[in-house]
């Protein structure tokens, strides 16, 4: 094979492989969160949270699948300082209301790994919590 086509295959080839290596994953808040929040560092609570971006607000679901499953009525970004606030409402499996507010920090940003940390309101209750977006 010449070597002028042998060239022009390996530039074809990585012209084929380096657009999906280089892409962005979208929104840095879209996907699943995984973490926990508490009270205090013995009283933790798992939390899963499914984010998802429109042109100016964030929705999801908080515990996703799970019977105290709170859908995310009001979702906003600060893209200035990545700060976020959610507002849920949902059960506590019981059939009793929940209402849940969180107020975080995004942070490690450029990372894959980045975590999502704040206060956490359920109800009455008020903890910190800390979730990682996986």
């Amino acid at each position: 094979m010449p070597a002028k086509v042998c060239c022009l295959l390996m530039v074809l080839a990585c012209l084929i492989v380096l657009p999906p290596l280089v892409a962005q994953q979208g929104h840095p808040l879209v996907g699943i969160w995984s973490g926990d929040w508490g009270t205090t560092p013995a009283d933790r609570n798992p939390v899963v949270i499914e984010l998802n971006w429109g042109t100016t607000t964030l929705s999801g679901t908080i515990n996703a699948g799970s019977p105290d499953a709170a859908e995310i009525r009001m979702g906003t970004l600060n893209s200035k300082n990545w700060t976020v606030h959610l507002e849920a409402d949902g059960s506590d499996g019981n059939g009793n209301p929940v209402r849940i507010v969180v107020d975080g920090k995004l942070e490690n940003l450029g990372s894959p790994n980045r975590t999502l940390t704040g206060t956490w309101t359920r109800n009455n209750s008020r903890g910190n919590f800390k979730l990682t977006r996986e």
